[in-house]
């Protein structure tokens, strides 16, 4: 008897603070300022814009290059813009614009109140963004190509189903992950030392894991998952870190595996989203690499059918 007695109240802390840790997987506490493009001495001007869906206001940076071509990058789940500021750099110096923004509920970004549909309102946002740089005077003249981290690789890929003319390229960085609810289960996993000691183990743990892991994948409302991106023709490369204990590189192969054109390369050294830091002179070629070759191809593409035509 005092065995259930201990389970239930164990349960009893377990499930509030699960649906709270939920809650905040989607709309982190507001972070500090961080540093911006002109702290490493690039250019800058403002986004601004309004969501279609619900009227969230986004605000990012546009870092602008020789052109013509534009880089859009997403950073992870509970960071800022301020976090790929390093990307931004490596991107804006081989040549290309550069446009980044803050997911709603991060940054300078608007928040919401939302319980349900993420994944198509962080989907829907990004579509929003894509579009506004198609439609910006500097940054319509070439093509697109997208970068995300960790759970913005989620929403890159879903992204290039819902646009008449998708990226031509997209680079996932530490991430997605195949199996979202046995992903989840695993970030629950990794909570488990900052929890109380009731749920670091036992009973507790396994019902805060189960119920963090069932209101996230709730709250998140993935379809079609991965997309089948057969008639896109978007170019595709996977990094992931060798040494990342977030999204290990064995929950990212599935994913790559299913496109099988993908670039794939683990960066040895790199834990999660810092491929850059810890891998950096082989990270630098291989991304470049990527991207360039991918405008290059997408360029020739469009000269070659507008001969045609």
């Amino acid at each position: 008897m005092r065995a259930v007695l201990s389970a239930l109240r164990a349960a009893a802390t377990a499930v509030p603070l699960a649906a709270r840790h939920a809650h905040e997987l989607y709309h982190p506490p507001p972070a500090k300022p961080g540093r911006t493009p002109r702290h490493k001495g690039l250019p800058l001007r403002e986004l601004s814009l309004t969501t279609s869906r619900d009227g969230i206001a986004l605000h990012g940076w546009v870092v602008p290059g020789a052109g013509p071509h534009t880089v859009v990058v997403c950073h992870g789940m509970g960071r800022t813009m301020s976090s790929t500021l390093g990307h931004i750099e490596l991107l804006h110096r081989a040549g290309w614009h550069v446009v980044a923004y803050d997911l709603r509920n991060h940054g300078d970004s608007g928040r919401d109140r939302c319980y349900g549909s993420m994944a198509e309102r962080y989907t829907s946002d990004l579509a929003d963004v894509l579009r506004w740089v198609a439609a910006d005077l500097e940054l319509g003249a070439g093509r697109i190509a997208l970068y995300g981290f960790s759970f913005s690789t989620w929403v890159a890929l879903s992204v290039l189903t819902r646009l008449d003319r998708p990226p031509v390229a997209l680079v996932c960085d530490s991430g997605p992950m195949a199996d979202i609810g046995s992903g989840l289960r695993h970030f629950a996993g990794l909570r488990r030392a900052t929890l109380p000691e009731a749920l670091r183990g036992g009973a507790g743990h396994a019902v805060y894991r189960f119920c963090f892991s069932a209101l996230c994948r709730h709250m998140l409302a993935v379809r079609n998952w991965p997309p089948d991106l057969s008639r896109t023709g978007t170019r595709l490369m996977f990094v992931a870190g060798g040494q990342d204990p977030v999204v290990p590189e064995a929950r990212i192969a599935p994913v790559a595996d299913h496109y099988p054109d993908a670039e794939r390369w683990t960066a040895p050294n790199a834990l999660h989203m810092n491929a850059l830091r810890f891998d950096r002179e082989e990270y630098q070629d291989r991304v470049l690499t990527f991207l360039t070759g991918a405008f290059a191809h997408s360029t020739a593409r469009r000269s070659e059918a507008a001969t045609d035509g």
